[in-house]
């Protein structure tokens, strides 16, 4: 495989000041281009003016087919080591590379020579802070060390060198019960995985499976909520953006990824994210991840993502254009803090919004109507102006109809 050609030929995008731009001078390399999150990275750096490198290892990568991409290239996978390396030497040496948009993935793979990298990257120097800051574990060790327990959900750390927990301590944590485990504390090259468990017996057997993989290992019990997100982006102390939002549905429909969400805002969530991006001195964007009881008036930290995350097309929409005033600020051209919104709306509509339906249609115990309800409200809100989709981005359209023929044809296969 030739890992350095180009993928799809796009047309030059329009560009904010294309006149004179000094955003011609600044090459950033995006990995990850084939998720929906690097996709919007793509647009809006690409918008801005920097001239964007999108790189993935799968060849069909979206991001390849961004008229907002400049180049596409195909690279060796993360478990390939050498060639890794050195496509990455040869990529920096050739193409002048400004800056580096990593992935977990990418952060990972490029861990032993984190030193030779970090001064193109928008994260911290300080690489234990850059690697805890990529496990869950990590996190609410971190939180508890810092005194920031409050708003944390019931939960147990367990390490594979310490005492094991009981079922009665996983019993009081709340039913059901996740299993969290990090890819950065795996023993044999692990991925990260949550595993849902039903009760405290079927976790504790999962917890006896698990603690051969993985040296550290997260238990969160069950709380009510919504999932809501505070994000916030900082540079060499100065605040750069902030932005939050709430999720209407999610996949499956009981809780997961966000399929279609709306920008919100809560003060308490929002200062308690500031109070946690301050305590770990993190530089860059930081995305917190909550469950919001608005009944019981409380709410609590799930997790948190060092990295750009997939609903950013949302905040695009909404003028905070996180990718562009972080680059701008790493390349000493600040902008004003952007920490105010309109009322926005988007979703990922394929192959999200499609994999909502169908997660409560087989839902059997849920009644008919509810059911059947989502395929008339998929219908209206593709009718309703004012809710934005991820991939019908201006200047860059196209894009939606190729995942919509993506979509159609994986769920037909």
């Amino acid at each position: 495989m030739d890992y350095g050609r180009n993928g799809a030929t796009p047309k030059k995008p329009q560009t904010i000041n294309n006149v004179n731009n000094w955003r011609e001078n600044y090459r950033i390399l995006v990995s990850e281009s084939h998720s929906i999150g690097s996709l919007a990275v793509i647009r809006s750096l690409g918008r801005a003016g920097y001239p964007v490198i999108a790189a993935s290892p799968q060849p069909d990568a979206l991001g390849f087919h961004s008229r907002y991409c400049k180049t596409s290239l195909i690279q060796p996978g993360y478990d390939e080591d050498d060639k890794l390396s050195a496509w990455l030497d040869t990529l920096l040496e050739d193409r002048s590379i400004r800056l580096i948009i990593p992935s977990e993935a990418f952060l990972l793979a490029i861990r032993p020579r984190f030193t030779e990298f970090r001064h193109i990257l928008p994260v911290p120097q300080d690489e234990s802070l850059v690697y805890g800051a990529i496990s869950k574990f990590d996190l609410f060790q971190a939180s508890v060390e810092g005194g920031l327990v409050d708003n944390l959900p019931p939960f147990l750390l367990i390490a594979s060198d310490g005492v094991a927990c009981s079922e009665a301590e996983l019993r009081a944590l709340g039913e059901p019960l996740f299993l969290k485990v990090d890819a950065i504390h795996a023993r044999n090259g692990g991925s990260g995985a949550v595993y849902k468990c039903e009760t405290a017996a079927v976790a504790l057997r999962k917890l006896d499976s698990l603690r051969a993989g993985y040296r550290k290992i997260l238990v969160q019990g069950h709380v009510d909520g919504i999932g809501v997100g505070a994000f916030l982006a900082q540079w060499h102390n100065q605040t750069l953006a902030e932005f939050m939002h709430r999720r209407i549905h999610e996949v499956p429909h009981w809780g997961g990824a966000s399929s279609f969400r709306e920008s919100w805002k809560h003060a308490a969530i929002l200062e308690d994210a500031r109070a946690r991006m301050a305590h770990m001195s993190w530089e860059g964007v930081g995305m917190w991840e909550y469950r919001w009881n608005p009944g019981a008036g409380k709410f609590h930290l799930m997790e948190f993502n060092s990295r750009f995350w997939g609903s950013l097309h949302l905040a695009l929409f909404a003028n905070v254009d996180f990718p562009r005033l972080l680059a701008d600020a790493i390349f000493d051209h600040p902008n004003p803090p952007v920490t105010n919104y309109p009322p926005t709306r988007c979703r990922l509509t394929f192959p999200k919004e499609v994999e909502y339906i169908f997660s409560r249609l087989k839902d059997k115990s849920l009644p008919w109507s509810s059911r059947l309800s989502p395929i008339a409200e998929f219908i209206t809100l593709g009718l309703d102006p004012r809710v934005h989709s991820d991939l019908n981005f201006p200047g860059d359209r196209l894009l939606y109809g190729r995942m919509m023929v993506r979509s159609i044809r994986r769920f037909l296969s």
